[in-house]
């Protein structure tokens, strides 16, 4: 079970999947104002939001900013838009959205990506156990230290702010620091898809998460690009040449 916002004002379409959402087992929650939407999260919280782009008071772009603003846990940002070009879903990647969907959308493929979203989400007793022996300690490589039982990231004693989707994708690529990971892959083992046409998807995360790493003191190439393959966590820009710390030996 997850709390989830929708921030739509199209009321049918937002019944309609809070009526889906809570069939199975969800809390859903639904606002039809952009500002009203920012003041209910930091009142409420939520796991997962649901976000339209094009709504009163603040648009989604916005919204998503304020979201991401907020201090602690991050929640999951999924973005519904009519709008049709690659440049407006870099935008929405650009502030934060885990998630981008155009509409009209079927319900049964959102409500998909909804669930697989929502597989790594482990804010609650059932979430908490996927993964459970992954979760057991601590990863370190070279200067980074990620916490995934407690879902933070530090470089050296520099906490490291990410949300819920960039911190997946970085631990998947600590656990195979050295390895060159495919976008299929990452899209698989992140998000749950299969389908690589949200290669963006990938992009658009792996720039974020090297920014936030650049920040806190590390070499923009941490995470390096291979051409035509994917990308690869660079262990001599995490100034270490052995294997994450947690990695059983043979």
């Amino acid at each position: 079970m997850a709390r989830i916002l929708i921030v739509e004002d199209d009321a049918p379409i937002a019944i309609l999947l809070a009526d889906h959402l809570r069939k199975v087992g969800h809390v859903v929650r639904i606002v039809g104002n952009g500002l009203e939407a920012i003041a209910l999260y930091r009142a409420e919280r939520a796991d997962l939001v649901i976000l339209d782009v094009m709504i009163p008071g603040a648009n989604g772009y916005d919204v998503c900013r304020a979201l991401r603003a907020e201090q602690g846990r991050q929640p999951i940002v999924l973005m519904l838009t009519a709008r049709v070009t690659e440049e407006d879903a870099i935008l929405g990647y650009k502030v934060g959205a885990d998630d981008y969907v155009r509409k009209p959308f079927g319900v049964r493929e959102l409500l998909a990506r909804i669930k697989a979203l929502l597989r790594f989400e482990r804010r609650d007793h059932d979430s908490q156990k996927l993964r459970a022996e992954d979760d057991a300690e601590a990863l370190t490589v070279g200067q980074l230290r990620l916490d995934p039982a407690g879902r933070h990231a530090q470089i050296g004693a520099r906490a490291v702010d990410l949300t819920p989707m960039e911190f997946d994708m970085l631990i998947c690529f600590a656990r195979r620091a050295g390895e060159v990971l495919s976008r299929e892959q990452l899209l698989s083992d992140v998000w749950g898809y299969t389908d690589s046409s949200y290669a963006l998807t990938v992009d658009s995360h792996v720039t974020r998460v090297r920014r936030k790493l650049a920040s806190a003191g590390l070499a923009p190439e941490v995470i390096g690009t291979v051409p035509g393959v994917g990308y690869v966590l660079s262990l001599d820009a995490l100034g270490t040449s052995a294997p994450p710390a947690s990695q059983k030996q043979a």
